[in-house]
């Protein structure tokens, strides 16, 4: 079957794929050239200046985005969605300017910073936060209109663009700061093309309209800092509290997970701008048949990267990195349960009742903070080390999702199959721990075979797919099969 032939969703979903792994797996794709060049301790020190720039891009960005996803989303007539996006894009590089300016003023002044980070790193951070904001709208407009293709090419773009010069600097340049400059002009160079694509015009339609736009994603934005937390805040507790050398080991680790993520999104960039109006017109039996779909196909991810980036790290990184591999299998549990929690994450959102996430999410955090604290400087489980980090935010990231699904059902009821998913489930919590277990590359093919055919079974059995124009599988064979 070629690509023309299958539905339109399914074709865009292929295309995104293929888009955010060009554009995201960048850091995949080079780290076995990275790690040739960078010892753990850099690659540590890298990853802890990206981690300083998300959490900084989040503070600065407001969540404009999500206006985006629950405003725009709302209007039928195509001419009045363009004028709300602009406004929308407008608004979001004012205040990018304003509080990026204020972020950067106390970068500078404080000397305590100045002792973990260089001007140069600091002066690359402020010029990421002028423009993030305006980028993740740029993107998801793209996303809005389903200009799969047109996605496909500036990604493949920014990411010729962006092996090029990485390939450079480690060529002839080798160091932390030098890295980390080449993957922000390649953003700043995407989002100028993407302004030219887009056509956006500047219109400002006063503070008023601004202000109801900050209530609703305002606290999406406090609550993905604290969210933070639990998805990148635990690195700046390993790097201080175990080593920056280890730091570096989990960074690979987390490569394999954000891989995960990456090939996730396509489903989440297809669904998640539809979902709210596919609840008002489709009915809670096609959200609920859709949302499992994606539940199953995350847990199919996790099986399969787990147990194959254990064998790439052990085939194709340096000795030096070997011990990375141990530690996949609970980083893909932690991202595995992020995941599930936002793409459950339907009824809070849907109701409007965003300061609920909020409060989920600073319980949930607190809760791993405090965990990790215990697990890694108390004489009883002070030998755990990183894995006491692992473990604690994983416990978090569980109580996170289930909060999120118990509330959001109590909001919108959608009728999911519980006990399916909790078989799926189980059987993927399964394989991650057995692929813990050993080092064997075989065994480790058959662990992700195994539980990939199983809970593609059992998603069949109970008929997920059915919302999907999928071929009957009894069809694809011949009568006397």
């Amino acid at each position: 079957m070629i690509l023309t032939q299958l539905p339109k969703s399914i074709r865009n979903m292929l295309i995104y794929a293929v888009s955010l792994f060009l554009a995201k797996g960048i850091s995949l794709i080079m780290l076995p050239l990275i790690a040739h060049y960078l010892s753990p301790e850099q690659l540590g020190q890298l990853e802890l200046l990206a981690t300083t720039t998300v959490f900084l891009s989040l503070l600065v960005g407001f969540a404009m985005h999500e206006n985006l996803y629950r405003f725009v989303g709302e209007i039928e007539d195509q001419q009045k969605q363009f004028t709300k996006v602009c406004e929308l894009y407008t608004y979001a590089v004012v205040i990018s300017a304003v509080v990026g300016a204020l972020v950067a003023i106390v970068l500078f002044m404080a000397p305590s910073t100045k002792n973990i980070l260089s001007t140069q790193n600091i002066s690359l951070i402020c010029l990421v936060l002028a423009f993030e904001s305006a980028l993740g709208i740029s993107t998801a407009w793209l996303r809005f209109q389903d200009k799969a293709r047109t996605f496909f090419v500036i990604c493949m773009m920014s990411s010729v663009l962006q092996v090029s010069g990485v390939i450079a600097v480690l060529v002839y340049s080798p160091s932390v700061t030098h890295v980390f400059a080449v993957g922000v002009f390649t953003s700043l160079i995407q989002l100028l093309v993407l302004h030219g694509v887009n056509r956006f015009n500047w219109i400002w339609a006063g503070f008023t309209h601004l202000f109801s736009m900050l209530r609703y994603s305002t606290p999406l934005m406090l609550s993905a800092l604290v969210a933070f937390g639990l998805s990148g805040a635990e690195k700046w507790i390993i790097g201080y509290s175990v080593s920056i050398e280890t730091l570096g080991l989990y960074a690979v680790a987390a490569k394999f997970s954000l891989a995960m993520c990456i090939l996730i999104q396509p489903f989440g960039m297809w669904w998640m701008p539809k979902r709210f109006n596919a609840l008002a017109t489709k009915g809670v039996n096609y959200t609920a048949q859709v949302t499992q779909v994606g539940m199953v196909y995350i847990t199919l991810l996790a099986i399969s990267v787990a147990s194959f980036s254990q064998i790439f790290i052990m085939i194709a990184l340096p000795s030096a990195y070997i011990n990375a591999a141990e530690l996949v299998a609970g980083v893909v549990i932690v991202a595995l349960f992020k995941e599930l929690a936002e793409l459950v994450n339907i009824g809070i959102l849907n109701q409007k009742k965003t300061r609920w996430v909020l409060n989920i999410n600073i319980v949930c955090t607190l809760l791993g903070l405090a965990l990790s604290w215990v697990l890694t400087t108390t004489a009883m489980f002070g030998e755990l080390g990183i894995w006491g980090v692992i473990i604690a935010i994983a416990i978090a990231q569980v109580s996170r999702s289930a909060l999120l699904l118990f509330y959001s059902q109590q909001l919108n009821p959608l009728p999911y199959q519980y006990h399916a998913l909790l078989l799926i489930l189980v059987n993927t919590l399964g394989c991650l721990v057995l692929s813990l277990t050993t080092e064997n590359s075989v065994w480790l093919v058959m662990i992700a075979f195994i539980g990939v055919i199983f809970n593609l079974t059992v998603a069949y059995q109970f008929k997920f797919f059915s919302e999907f124009d999928l071929p009957s599988i009894p069809h694809l064979f011949p009568k006397r099969v």
